[in-house]
Protein backbone atom coordinates (compact mmCIF):
# COMPACT_ATOMS: atom_id res chain seq x y z
CA UNK A 1 0.00 0.00 0.00
CA UNK A 2 1.41 3.37 -0.97
CA UNK A 3 1.59 6.54 1.08
CA UNK A 4 0.63 10.08 0.21
CA UNK A 5 2.88 12.61 1.87
CA UNK A 6 1.01 15.69 3.05
CA UNK A 7 2.87 18.90 2.33
CA UNK A 8 1.89 22.54 2.12
CA UNK A 9 1.39 22.18 -1.63
CA UNK A 10 -2.24 22.52 -2.63
CA UNK A 11 -4.19 19.32 -2.96
CA UNK A 12 -5.80 18.84 -6.37
CA UNK A 13 -9.09 16.96 -6.79
CA UNK A 14 -7.33 14.36 -8.92
CA UNK A 15 -4.83 13.77 -6.10
CA UNK A 16 -7.63 13.44 -3.54
CA UNK A 17 -9.33 10.89 -5.79
CA UNK A 18 -6.10 8.92 -6.18
CA UNK A 19 -5.49 8.90 -2.40
CA UNK A 20 -9.00 7.62 -1.73
CA UNK A 21 -9.30 5.13 -4.61
CA UNK A 22 -5.85 3.64 -3.98
CA UNK A 23 -6.47 3.65 -0.21
CA UNK A 24 -3.16 5.38 0.36
CA UNK A 25 -1.91 5.99 3.88
CA UNK A 26 -0.97 9.52 4.96
CA UNK A 27 2.23 10.96 6.38
CA UNK A 28 3.59 14.48 6.83
CA UNK A 29 6.64 15.91 5.10
CA UNK A 30 9.38 17.20 7.38
CA UNK A 31 8.57 20.68 6.09
CA UNK A 32 4.90 20.35 7.10
CA UNK A 33 5.96 19.13 10.55
CA UNK A 34 8.29 22.11 10.92
CA UNK A 35 5.52 24.52 9.92
CA UNK A 36 3.07 23.01 12.40
CA UNK A 37 5.64 23.14 15.21
CA UNK A 38 6.62 26.72 14.26
CA UNK A 39 2.97 27.81 14.30
CA UNK A 40 2.50 26.32 17.77
CA UNK A 41 5.73 27.92 19.05
CA UNK A 42 4.62 31.28 17.66
CA UNK A 43 1.33 31.06 19.53
CA UNK A 44 3.01 29.92 22.77
CA UNK A 45 5.49 32.79 22.52
CA UNK A 46 2.71 35.31 21.80
CA UNK A 47 0.78 34.09 24.86
CA UNK A 48 3.84 34.52 27.08
CA UNK A 49 4.90 37.91 25.67
CA UNK A 50 1.60 39.75 25.65
CA UNK A 51 -0.98 40.48 28.26
CA UNK A 52 -3.52 41.38 25.59
CA UNK A 53 -6.28 38.84 25.12
CA UNK A 54 -6.27 36.63 22.03
CA UNK A 55 -9.82 35.80 21.06
CA UNK A 56 -10.72 32.15 21.59
CA UNK A 57 -7.23 31.30 22.80
CA UNK A 58 -7.29 32.94 26.22
CA UNK A 59 -10.74 34.53 26.14
CA UNK A 60 -14.29 33.33 26.08
CA UNK A 61 -16.25 33.11 22.84
CA UNK A 62 -19.08 35.17 21.37
CA UNK A 63 -20.57 37.45 24.01
CA UNK A 64 -17.78 36.37 26.39
CA UNK A 65 -15.06 37.67 24.06
CA UNK A 66 -13.92 40.15 26.71
CA UNK A 67 -13.62 37.59 29.53
CA UNK A 68 -10.03 36.48 30.06
CA UNK A 69 -9.26 32.86 30.87
CA UNK A 70 -6.37 32.00 33.20
CA UNK A 71 -3.46 30.09 31.71
CA UNK A 72 -4.14 27.13 34.00
CA UNK A 73 -7.64 26.83 32.48
CA UNK A 74 -6.75 27.02 28.77
CA UNK A 75 -6.83 23.25 28.21
CA UNK A 76 -10.23 23.09 29.90
CA UNK A 77 -11.44 26.00 27.72
CA UNK A 78 -10.49 24.16 24.52
CA UNK A 79 -11.90 20.84 25.73
CA UNK A 80 -15.18 22.50 26.75
CA UNK A 81 -15.37 24.21 23.37
CA UNK A 82 -15.17 20.89 21.53
CA UNK A 83 -17.63 19.25 23.93
CA UNK A 84 -20.18 22.09 23.74
CA UNK A 85 -20.07 22.30 19.95
CA UNK A 86 -20.56 18.56 19.45
CA UNK A 87 -24.32 18.97 19.27
CA UNK A 88 -25.07 17.49 15.88
CA UNK A 89 -28.18 15.42 15.25
CA UNK A 90 -29.93 13.43 12.58
CA UNK A 91 -28.35 11.01 10.17
CA UNK A 92 -24.66 10.24 10.39
CA UNK A 93 -22.27 11.50 7.75
CA UNK A 94 -21.31 8.47 5.63
CA UNK A 95 -17.98 6.96 6.65
CA UNK A 96 -16.26 7.61 3.28
CA UNK A 97 -17.08 11.32 3.70
CA UNK A 98 -15.72 11.29 7.27
CA UNK A 99 -12.51 9.76 5.92
CA UNK A 100 -12.35 12.58 3.36
CA UNK A 101 -12.98 15.11 6.15
CA UNK A 102 -9.98 13.71 8.04
CA UNK A 103 -7.78 13.99 4.94
CA UNK A 104 -8.84 17.58 4.31
CA UNK A 105 -8.44 18.57 7.98
CA UNK A 106 -4.90 17.16 8.02
CA UNK A 107 -4.13 19.03 4.79
CA UNK A 108 -5.50 22.29 6.19
CA UNK A 109 -3.54 21.97 9.42
CA UNK A 110 -0.32 21.09 7.57
CA UNK A 111 0.19 24.73 6.59
CA UNK A 112 1.10 25.58 10.19
CA UNK A 113 -1.21 28.59 10.48
CA UNK A 114 -3.56 27.32 13.18
CA UNK A 115 -1.34 26.97 16.26
CA UNK A 116 -2.30 23.28 16.56
CA UNK A 117 0.06 20.81 18.18
CA UNK A 118 1.89 18.38 15.90
CA UNK A 119 0.60 15.59 18.16
CA UNK A 120 -2.99 16.50 17.24
CA UNK A 121 -2.33 16.38 13.50
CA UNK A 122 -0.47 13.10 13.87
CA UNK A 123 -3.43 11.58 15.72
CA UNK A 124 -5.77 12.65 12.90
CA UNK A 125 -3.40 10.83 10.54
CA UNK A 126 -3.48 7.80 12.85
CA UNK A 127 -7.28 7.84 12.67
CA UNK A 128 -7.17 8.08 8.87
CA UNK A 129 -4.53 5.39 8.42
CA UNK A 130 -6.25 2.95 10.77
CA UNK A 131 -9.83 3.59 9.63
CA UNK A 132 -10.85 4.98 13.00
CA UNK A 133 -13.71 7.14 11.74
CA UNK A 134 -15.43 9.56 14.13
CA UNK A 135 -19.22 9.57 14.21
CA UNK A 136 -20.29 12.91 12.70
CA UNK A 137 -23.90 14.01 12.29
CA UNK A 138 -25.41 15.73 9.26
CA UNK A 139 -27.60 18.24 11.11
CA UNK A 140 -26.70 21.04 13.48
CA UNK A 141 -24.65 24.12 12.99
CA UNK A 142 -23.18 26.77 15.18
CA UNK A 143 -21.86 30.11 14.14
CA UNK A 144 -21.78 31.61 10.69
CA UNK A 145 -19.75 28.91 8.97
CA UNK A 146 -22.01 25.98 9.81
CA UNK A 147 -19.08 23.60 10.18
CA UNK A 148 -18.47 23.90 13.91
CA UNK A 149 -20.74 21.03 15.00
CA UNK A 150 -19.36 18.56 12.43
CA UNK A 151 -15.77 19.56 13.23
CA UNK A 152 -16.45 19.18 16.94
CA UNK A 153 -17.73 15.64 16.35
CA UNK A 154 -14.69 14.94 14.17
CA UNK A 155 -12.49 16.15 17.06
CA UNK A 156 -14.20 14.48 20.03
CA UNK A 157 -12.25 11.21 19.66
CA UNK A 158 -8.98 13.14 19.87
CA UNK A 159 -9.79 13.85 23.51
CA UNK A 160 -11.18 10.37 24.15
CA UNK A 161 -14.83 11.35 23.83
CA UNK A 162 -17.59 10.56 21.37
CA UNK A 163 -17.89 7.51 19.20
CA UNK A 164 -16.01 6.09 16.25
CA UNK A 165 -16.44 3.34 13.72
CA UNK A 166 -13.62 0.86 13.88
CA UNK A 167 -13.60 -2.55 12.18
CA UNK A 168 -17.20 -1.99 11.08
CA UNK A 169 -18.50 -1.40 14.59
CA UNK A 170 -19.60 1.81 16.30
CA UNK A 171 -17.91 2.05 19.68
CA UNK A 172 -16.77 4.56 22.29
CA UNK A 173 -13.68 6.44 21.14
CA UNK A 174 -12.08 5.89 24.54
CA UNK A 175 -12.08 2.10 24.06
CA UNK A 176 -10.56 2.34 20.57
CA UNK A 177 -7.84 4.69 21.79
CA UNK A 178 -7.07 2.13 24.47
CA UNK A 179 -6.85 -0.69 21.87
CA UNK A 180 -4.15 1.28 20.03
CA UNK A 181 -2.39 2.46 23.21
CA UNK A 182 -3.17 6.09 22.34
CA UNK A 183 -3.61 8.62 25.12
CA UNK A 184 -6.26 11.31 24.69
CA UNK A 185 -4.80 14.55 23.33
CA UNK A 186 -4.44 17.36 25.86
CA UNK A 187 -5.58 20.44 23.98
CA UNK A 188 -3.72 23.68 24.48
Amino acid sequence: MSTHTISSASLELSTIEKILVEKQKLSLTDDAKKKIVAGRKYLDKKLKQTKEPIYGINTGFGALYNKSVAEKDLEKLQRNLVMSHACGAGDEVPQPIVKLMLLLKVQGLSYGNSGVQLETVQRLIDFYNNDVLPVVYQQGSLGASGDLAPLAHLSLPLIGEGEVYYQGKKQPAKSVLKKFGWQPIHLQ
